[in-house]
């Protein structure tokens, strides 16, 4: 037993292999970071580089990316409000009026511990659960996917809790727009317009460029002055200490967060992002203050970044276990396998445990190192903040259109990004929550799909959503969060 996993010990902490970390961890940082590029695009760039190396090696470059990635992107998330990808939306809602507080060191010290944290989190769940594996992935069939998003939508009132009318006002216009597109049941094309690019709906990075990035863009415009608003911000290293202690003084948002993102990375086809929406929901739903959430909160940092990075190490359950992909990197990770001609699955696991041991490895010592790098630079990138906002205003610009056209080279991204950066800032003006069209975008195309496949496998049975131990379950939770605020409003009431 303890024979691959020294043999695989051995082989990470050799020169090449240690040299492969290193790399593969500051260009997913990089890709990180800029927005629209992301794990998969970086990791398929490498594929090709990776001919004629060691099995082991390449590996080491490939999963050392993923762990780069989600600590890049909180980065520019917490600095520009800009989320460098997709999981790291929820992190802007935090962390950038942490940065404006002048805060924006504490705030990547909570990021970057909660990262490194979550990820051996998720490994750990990882090795405990490899025999119970299909038992996890298979659990999970169109009811319970529905009660999932039903469950993660149902939270939209409570991260509304200032507003509720405008909070159901922005989820319902974003229902509406996960609703254009092809019907996934029947083909139908709906609200297209005759327009092509409609056929697919609208791309989730423009989307998040536009309603996040652009529109702070043109905020920063209209209001001038520097992203941070204080004159003097905080550079001590005590501040960033104190970022990294926060996760420990919040342990049981920070394990709850990671078990979340564990669980939904293990379940192939949902993705990082919703494992992000649904750990920072869960904050908000169980905290005793969520009216601070959006403001600055603490464990609205926390959340997020846990689930995202220990959502990696759920994504290799499916994986290496069932050559499932439970992410979009691990997508790109299973063809890197084929690549080097090792076919995961059971057979994997007789032949190539020692491999299988090097992921696991890779995993942790490259969400540790990407963590201690941005812990490392925390103080440096808070300066940026105290720029004149007229110099930055470009650059960004420039970044997040470059972004928003590369994800499929498609100029109609371009053109999606800057429309919904408008109405991005006209919510800004007007007080409605950015948070809940993109929980709704996110969920609303998951929960149709599901809806309609439940209702197939059924024969039009409405009783088999509860029919399922999982799904009744989630039932009655997304029943409790709906009614849990009205209690917590009558206790202080009383």
């Amino acid at each position: 037993m303890f024979d691959p996993l020294l043999s695989s010990l051995h082989q990470v902490v050799q020169p090449n292999a240690i040299l492969m970390l290193l790399l593969g961890n500051v260009i997913g940082l990089i890709f990180g970071v800029l927005p629209g590029l992301g794990g998969s695009i970086a990791m398929a760039l490498l594929i090709p580089i990776t001919i004629g190396m060691n099995p082991h090696a390449a590996m080491v470059l490939l999963v050392s990316i993923m762990g780069g990635v989600p600590v890049g992107g909180s980065i520019s998330a917490i600095i520009l409000n800009v989320p460098g990808t997709p999981v790291n939306a929820a992190t802007c809602f935090d962390g950038f009026p942490m940065t404006r507080r002048g805060e924006g060191a504490k705030a990547i010290g909570i990021s970057a511990c909660a990262s490194g944290l979550g990820a051996i989190v998720g490994v750990v769940v990882l090795i405990f659960t490899i025999p119970l594996a299909r038992l996890l992935i298979f659990s999970f069939t169109p009811p319970e996917f529905f009660m999932l998003t039903i469950f993660g939508l149902t939270t939209i009132a409570a991260v509304s809790t200032s507003n509720m009318i405008k909070g159901l006002i922005a989820a319902g216009a974003g229902m509406m727009l996960a609703f254009f597109g092809f019907d996934p049941i029947t083909g139908t094309q709906r609200f297209t317009f005759g327009i092509s690019y409609l056929w697919d709906g609208f791309i989730l990075i423009p989307f998040l460029i536009g309603i996040f990035a652009i529109a702070e863009v043109i905020n920063f415009y209209v209001e001038g002055g520097s992203i941070a608003h204080v004159t003097k911000i905080k550079h001590k290293w005590r501040d960033v200490f104190e970022g990294v202690m926060a996760v420990f003084q919040h342990k049981v948002c920070f394990l709850r967060s990671s078990i979340i993102g564990t669980v939904i990375g293990a379940i192939p086809g949902v993705g990082g992002a919703v494992a992000n929406f649904l750990a920072y929901s869960a904050a908000v739903q169980s905290s005793p203050h969520p009216e601070r959430f959006g403001t600055g909160e603490i464990e609205g940092i926390i959340a997020p970044e846990a689930a995202n990075n220990s959502k990696d190490g759920g994504a290799l359950i499916p994986t290496i276990a069932f050559g499932i992909p439970g992410s979009a990197e691990t997508v790109v990770l299973l063809g890197g396998l084929l690549f080097h001609g090792l076919v995961p699955g059971p057979l994997m696991f007789k032949e190539n445990m020692d491999l299988i041991w090097t992921l696991i490895f890779t995993l942790v010592f490259s969400n540790i190192l990407a963590s201690g790098l941005a812990i490392l630079f925390a103080n440096t990138l808070t300066r940026l903040t105290l720029i004149k906002v007229h110099w930055i205003i470009p650059i960004v610009l420039i970044l997040t259109l470059v972004g928003a056209y590369g994800v499929r080279e498609n100029p109609g991204d371009i053109f999606v990004a800057v429309i919904f950066g408008i109405v991005g800032y006209a919510m800004i003006r007007f007080h409605y929550p950015r948070v809940s069209v993109v929980i709704a975008l996110v969920l609303g195309k998951m929960a149709e799909t599901s809806f309609h496949q439940t209702l197939m496998i059924s024969q039009g049975s409405y009783l088999y959503f509860l029919s399922r131990p999982i799904s009744f379950i989630l039932f009655i939770l997304t029943i409790f969060s709906l009614i849990f605020p009205f209690i917590k409003k009558r206790k202080k009431v009383r």
